[in-house]
Protein backbone atom coordinates (compact mmCIF):
# COMPACT_ATOMS: atom_id res chain seq x y z
CA UNK A 1 0.00 0.00 0.00
CA UNK A 2 2.84 2.25 0.63
CA UNK A 3 4.36 1.71 -2.18
CA UNK A 4 1.25 2.62 -4.03
CA UNK A 5 0.73 5.68 -2.37
CA UNK A 6 4.80 6.24 -3.53
CA UNK A 7 4.08 5.36 -6.92
CA UNK A 8 1.01 7.12 -7.36
CA UNK A 9 2.87 10.91 -5.92
CA UNK A 10 5.67 9.84 -8.29
CA UNK A 11 3.07 9.06 -11.28
CA UNK A 12 1.37 13.09 -9.91
CA UNK A 13 4.77 14.27 -9.88
CA UNK A 14 5.50 13.29 -13.50
CA UNK A 15 2.25 14.38 -14.54
CA UNK A 16 2.51 17.84 -12.35
CA UNK A 17 5.61 19.56 -12.18
CA UNK A 18 7.63 21.55 -9.45
CA UNK A 19 9.15 24.70 -8.05
CA UNK A 20 10.87 26.38 -5.31
CA UNK A 21 10.56 29.40 -4.74
CA UNK A 22 7.25 31.21 -2.56
CA UNK A 23 5.71 34.46 -3.18
CA UNK A 24 2.99 36.06 -3.50
CA UNK A 25 1.43 36.61 -6.90
CA UNK A 26 -0.89 38.78 -7.96
CA UNK A 27 -3.08 37.27 -10.62
CA UNK A 28 -3.46 39.99 -12.54
CA UNK A 29 0.07 40.60 -12.92
CA UNK A 30 2.06 38.22 -15.77
CA UNK A 31 4.69 36.57 -14.31
CA UNK A 32 8.52 37.87 -15.31
CA UNK A 33 9.10 35.05 -17.73
CA UNK A 34 12.42 35.50 -20.02
CA UNK A 35 11.50 35.62 -23.53
CA UNK A 36 13.21 33.15 -26.03
CA UNK A 37 12.33 32.90 -29.49
CA UNK A 38 11.84 29.84 -31.40
CA UNK A 39 10.73 31.59 -34.57
CA UNK A 40 6.84 33.06 -33.43
CA UNK A 41 7.42 30.46 -30.51
CA UNK A 42 8.14 31.38 -26.93
CA UNK A 43 9.06 28.52 -24.75
CA UNK A 44 9.27 27.82 -20.96
CA UNK A 45 10.02 24.77 -18.85
CA UNK A 46 9.17 24.02 -15.14
CA UNK A 47 10.60 21.54 -12.96
CA UNK A 48 8.39 18.74 -11.53
CA UNK A 49 10.31 18.12 -8.14
CA UNK A 50 9.53 22.00 -7.40
CA UNK A 51 6.53 21.55 -8.40
CA UNK A 52 5.74 18.47 -5.80
CA UNK A 53 7.69 20.59 -3.18
CA UNK A 54 6.07 23.78 -3.28
CA UNK A 55 2.47 23.56 -4.68
CA UNK A 56 0.89 23.45 -1.14
CA UNK A 57 -2.06 22.36 -2.60
CA UNK A 58 -0.56 18.21 -3.93
CA UNK A 59 1.57 18.67 -0.17
CA UNK A 60 -1.74 18.74 1.49
CA UNK A 61 -3.78 16.13 -0.18
CA UNK A 62 -0.30 14.33 -0.23
CA UNK A 63 -0.17 14.72 3.68
CA UNK A 64 -3.79 13.67 3.93
CA UNK A 65 -3.43 10.07 1.75
CA UNK A 66 -0.36 9.54 4.30
CA UNK A 67 -2.46 9.88 7.39
CA UNK A 68 -5.06 7.88 6.00
CA UNK A 69 -2.19 5.37 5.26
CA UNK A 70 -0.71 5.53 8.39
CA UNK A 71 -4.07 4.88 10.11
CA UNK A 72 -4.58 1.97 7.93
CA UNK A 73 -1.71 0.50 8.76
CA UNK A 74 -2.36 1.19 12.63
CA UNK A 75 -5.22 -0.73 12.62
CA UNK A 76 -3.41 -3.85 10.49
CA UNK A 77 -0.67 -4.00 13.34
CA UNK A 78 -4.01 -4.03 16.13
CA UNK A 79 -5.49 -7.13 14.04
CA UNK A 80 -2.26 -8.93 13.46
CA UNK A 81 -1.34 -7.82 16.96
CA UNK A 82 -4.66 -9.61 18.93
CA UNK A 83 -4.08 -12.57 16.21
CA UNK A 84 -0.45 -13.37 17.53
CA UNK A 85 -1.70 -12.44 20.88
CA UNK A 86 -4.66 -15.35 20.81
CA UNK A 87 -2.92 -17.52 19.21
CA UNK A 88 0.35 -17.63 21.54
CA UNK A 89 -1.67 -17.67 24.65
CA UNK A 90 -3.88 -20.60 23.82
CA UNK A 91 -0.62 -21.89 21.67
CA UNK A 92 1.09 -22.22 25.49
CA UNK A 93 -2.44 -23.96 27.30
CA UNK A 94 -2.53 -26.32 24.54
CA UNK A 95 0.57 -27.24 24.89
CA UNK A 96 0.09 -27.72 28.95
CA UNK A 97 -3.32 -29.89 27.89
CA UNK A 98 -5.84 -27.82 29.23
CA UNK A 99 -8.20 -28.15 26.32
CA UNK A 100 -10.19 -31.47 24.87
CA UNK A 101 -9.93 -31.68 21.30
CA UNK A 102 -13.40 -30.25 20.68
CA UNK A 103 -11.95 -26.89 22.15
CA UNK A 104 -8.98 -26.93 20.54
CA UNK A 105 -11.34 -26.94 17.28
CA UNK A 106 -13.12 -24.16 18.48
CA UNK A 107 -9.47 -21.92 19.18
CA UNK A 108 -8.49 -23.20 15.68
CA UNK A 109 -11.65 -21.64 13.85
CA UNK A 110 -12.05 -18.63 15.53
CA UNK A 111 -7.72 -18.34 15.31
CA UNK A 112 -8.28 -19.14 11.03
CA UNK A 113 -11.33 -16.36 11.37
CA UNK A 114 -9.24 -13.60 13.02
CA UNK A 115 -6.37 -14.14 10.37
CA UNK A 116 -9.17 -13.97 7.56
CA UNK A 117 -10.57 -10.77 9.20
CA UNK A 118 -6.82 -9.27 8.44
CA UNK A 119 -6.66 -10.23 4.99
CA UNK A 120 -10.14 -9.24 4.06
CA UNK A 121 -8.89 -5.36 5.82
CA UNK A 122 -5.78 -5.48 4.18
CA UNK A 123 -8.01 -6.34 0.65
CA UNK A 124 -10.42 -4.11 0.93
CA UNK A 125 -9.84 -0.93 2.67
CA UNK A 126 -5.98 -1.21 1.64
CA UNK A 127 -7.67 -1.33 -2.39
CA UNK A 128 -10.05 1.40 -1.35
CA UNK A 129 -6.77 3.50 0.04
CA UNK A 130 -4.91 2.46 -3.45
CA UNK A 131 -7.78 3.73 -5.51
CA UNK A 132 -8.48 6.88 -3.95
CA UNK A 133 -5.16 7.33 -3.49
CA UNK A 134 -4.43 7.00 -7.80
CA UNK A 135 -7.96 8.60 -8.33
CA UNK A 136 -6.55 12.23 -6.07
CA UNK A 137 -3.12 12.29 -7.88
CA UNK A 138 -4.66 12.15 -11.36
CA UNK A 139 -7.31 14.43 -10.88
CA UNK A 140 -4.60 16.99 -9.44
CA UNK A 141 -2.78 16.22 -12.31
CA UNK A 142 -5.60 17.01 -14.65
CA UNK A 143 -5.89 20.41 -12.84
CA UNK A 144 -2.37 21.16 -13.20
CA UNK A 145 -3.16 20.62 -16.64
CA UNK A 146 -5.61 22.90 -17.37
CA UNK A 147 -4.21 25.79 -15.33
CA UNK A 148 -0.71 25.26 -17.09
CA UNK A 149 -3.25 25.91 -20.00
CA UNK A 150 -4.71 29.31 -18.53
CA UNK A 151 -0.83 30.40 -17.03
CA UNK A 152 0.79 29.91 -20.61
CA UNK A 153 -2.13 32.45 -22.02
CA UNK A 154 -1.37 34.59 -19.83
CA UNK A 155 2.25 34.82 -19.86
CA UNK A 156 1.83 34.18 -24.06
CA UNK A 157 3.91 31.16 -23.36
CA UNK A 158 3.63 28.59 -26.98
CA UNK A 159 4.99 25.56 -24.82
CA UNK A 160 5.56 24.73 -21.98
CA UNK A 161 8.07 21.37 -21.17
CA UNK A 162 8.23 19.35 -17.65
CA UNK A 163 11.72 18.95 -16.82
CA UNK A 164 12.65 15.92 -14.80
CA UNK A 165 15.82 13.95 -14.20
CA UNK A 166 15.45 11.27 -16.49
CA UNK A 167 13.24 13.05 -18.54
CA UNK A 168 13.18 13.93 -22.11
CA UNK A 169 15.23 17.31 -22.14
CA UNK A 170 18.73 16.57 -20.95
CA UNK A 171 19.41 20.17 -21.03
CA UNK A 172 17.41 23.17 -21.05
CA UNK A 173 18.81 27.12 -21.12
CA UNK A 174 18.07 28.29 -17.35
CA UNK A 175 16.89 31.43 -19.06
CA UNK A 176 13.20 29.82 -20.01
CA UNK A 177 12.83 27.98 -16.80
CA UNK A 178 9.09 29.72 -15.49
CA UNK A 179 9.26 27.13 -12.44
CA UNK A 180 8.73 29.49 -9.71
CA UNK A 181 6.26 31.64 -11.75
CA UNK A 182 4.08 28.18 -12.67
CA UNK A 183 4.11 27.39 -8.77
CA UNK A 184 3.27 30.74 -7.59
CA UNK A 185 0.17 31.02 -10.09
CA UNK A 186 -0.99 27.20 -9.01
CA UNK A 187 -0.23 28.64 -5.39
CA UNK A 188 -2.33 31.45 -6.15
CA UNK A 189 -5.09 29.67 -7.65
CA UNK A 190 -5.57 26.95 -4.82
CA UNK A 191 -8.79 28.16 -3.69
CA UNK A 192 -10.25 28.27 -7.33
CA UNK A 193 -8.20 24.60 -8.20
CA UNK A 194 -10.37 23.02 -4.53
CA UNK A 195 -13.42 24.39 -5.71
CA UNK A 196 -13.39 22.16 -9.04
CA UNK A 197 -12.16 19.37 -7.06
CA UNK A 198 -15.23 19.25 -4.70
CA UNK A 199 -17.58 19.97 -7.60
Amino acid sequence: MNKFLTLATIALITLASCGDKKKEVNETTPAKVQEVKAGNLKMGFYYQDSLNANFTFLKEERTKLEAKQKSFQNEVDRLTGEYQAYVERNGKKADRGEFAQVELQSIQKKAMSMQQKIGDYQQNRGGALEKEAFDKMEEISKKVEVYSQEFCEKNNISILMLHAKGGQFGYIKPNMDVTSEFIEFLNAKQDEIKKDMEE
